[in-house]
């Protein structure tokens, strides 16, 4: 039986999503608590990877267990093995070709900076402490420029290894609350560190420390280079995965 899960996690103390050894792990963590459920090893599939200090609200994960089992006594007895900062929000069963990397259809990432001098303590671990003045008006117009089918060589990693680095971005929406900016981007996809190289773009861009006319001029020149600095992981969240 195939079961469907959303997870949420606070990713501060974790090297990101993917098992690495020597490491605590978003995936290490939950592959204990499912295993111990299944009593063997079990094999667990992401809609994404984060990356090291990244958080989720929603999270989808798809893994198969010999036995058939209500959704809520799968949520409850992974989270009774889960650390306090990884949980089960959602569990049920799936279609039987349910996986949730390949069948996802869409993202959407929340970015979240605080402008403010001095870093309000409950968004510590969870926004870019950024204390200079943004303008709302022009992350507005330079983040229309990001959306479409580009290809966004400029803002991934030089090592990153996809066929293709042409991805869609659908939706990019700003909403402020006094001196918190939250950037939200849907797409069917995106790359390694992208989310947040665009935000470190935006936001050298709004600044003017970036060396470029425009927010389509740094698409179309293609060069990593030239995006300056990602924004750290701790204001990134992905909230929602749709199928």
């Amino acid at each position: 039986m195939i079961y469907r899960i959303t997870l949420a996690y606070d990713g501060t103390n974790y090297f990101g999503w993917q098992f690495q050894p020597g490491h605590a792990t978003i995936q290490g963590a939950l592959n204990v608590a499912v295993d111990k459920l299944e009593g063997a090893p079990v094999t667990l599939h992401a809609a994404g990877r984060t990356d090291a200090g990244v958080h989720a609200e929603g999270q989808v994960v798809s893994f198969r267990l010999a036995k058939e089992r209500d959704g809520w006594r799968v949520r409850n007895a992974l989270n009774g093995n889960l650390p306090q900062d990884i949980r089960v929000m959602e569990a049920s069963p799936a279609a039987d070709d349910f996986h949730a990397r390949i069948h996802a259809k869409a993202k959407t990432y929340r970015y979240r900076i605080f402008t403010g001098e001095v870093m309000n303590p409950l968004y510590e671990r969870y926004a870019w402490h950024h204390p200079y003045r943004l303008s709302a008006e022009r992350l507005i117009k330079d983040s229309l420029e990001l959306i479409g089918t580009h290809d966004f060589t400029a803002f991934t990693t030089t090592e990153c290894e996809t066929r293709t680095r042409v991805r869609t971005v659908t939706d990019i929406r700003l909403e402020r609350e006094g001196e918190l900016f939250t950037l939200y981007f849907q797409g069917e996809g995106f790359l390694r560190y992208q989310v947040r190289t665009m935000v470190g773009a935006l936001v050298g861009i709004n600044r003017g420390r970036l060396q470029t006319g425009s927010m389509a001029e740094l698409v179309e020149k293609r060069d990593r280079r030239s995006s300056g600095a990602s924004a750290p992981a701790r204001g990134l969240t992905l909230m929602k995965v749709e199928y």
